[in-house]
């Protein structure tokens, strides 16, 4: 009978368990979603001559801290990013979706590892633009300098090749369909119309991602110009090229498809625990 007792027990404690990882996965998704959403919409504001500025996740924040109950928003986005990374730690170290230990398995599980890396930094963001004013944009690779500019540069170049292998791999990923059948949406009401807003979200990160490292690699091999450049930079980038407000604004939708994308998720996605 107690073992009986004890059993029952712990089998409702981890069905809550269960449920508390799934309500971790779901504020994460619409948290990452927010972010992408809100530089989707300011840049393409500002390809459409609206009031915009072209955008990257500072600026994001930034924008959401002006907004009435801005700290509170920021909180609550800093938290939910959180909840995001510790989404990817768990399915990086538990597997709880069968991702597999083959070496592919152990490539995709890495991957998930450093994404909740990047979003716990976006996260401690969130929490330092509560507390601090913005930084002068010459701060943003000062602290670097100490590294001399011959290992910087070779640090930029290495950074920049592994954007561009990001790049290629989400644009790959897309084309081969695999990117978007992990997200087990297969058999599901709607899923065909949220794959299509993933693809053309995807392959709008994919671009971005591909300009960011050519900056790195810029940086790298021009060795008086160390400036840290983001998703900001990549959208002046195209706002000043040949047919710059067009190609901005397509990138822009881009944006707010992969925002909306993560959002949906929430909706039709099966988080198994």
């Amino acid at each position: 009978m107690l073992v009986v007792s004890l059993r029952a027990f712990a089998n409702k404690h981890i069905s809550h368990l269960k449920k508390s990882y799934k309500t971790a996965a779901v504020i994460g998704f619409v948290s990452k979603g927010i972010i992408y959403l809100v530089i989707g919409v300011l840049s393409l504001m500002a390809a459409l001559n609206m009031g915009g500025e072209s955008s990257g996740t500072n600026q994001a924040l930034l924008f959401l801290k002006k907004q009435p109950f801005g700290q509170v928003l920021l909180l609550l986005l800093g938290v939910g990013l959180l909840c995001y990374s510790f989404w990817m730690f768990l399915q990086a170290f538990k597997d709880p979706e069968n991702i597999g230990s083959d070496s592919k398995g152990k490539m995709r599980r890495f991957g998930l590892f450093t994404t909740g890396l990047v979003y716990v930094v976006v996260a401690f963001l969130c929490f330092y633009h509560l507390v601090t004013y913005p930084m002068d944009d010459s701060a943003n690779s000062r602290y670097l300098d100490f590294l001399g500019p011959t290992t910087l540069s070779y640090v930029f170049i290495g950074i920049g090749i592994i954007l561009a292998i990001q790049g290629i791999v989400l644009t790959v990923g897309v084309i081969k369909g695999g990117l978007l059948n992990q997200f087990n949406l297969e058999g599901r009401k709607g899923s065909a119309v949220i794959r299509t807003v993933g693809q053309f979200g995807f392959y709008a990160r994919a671009f971005v991602v591909a300009i960011i490292a050519y900056f790195f690699f810029r940086a790298g091999i021009y060795t008086g110009n160390h400036e840290i450049k983001g998703i900001q930079d990549a959208f002046s980038f195209l706002d000043q090229s040949t047919f710059g407000r067009i190609l901005m604004a397509v990138t822009a939708i881009g944006f707010i498809s992969y925002g909306a994308f993560f959002v949906l998720l929430t909706r039709y996605r099966s988080f198994e625990e």
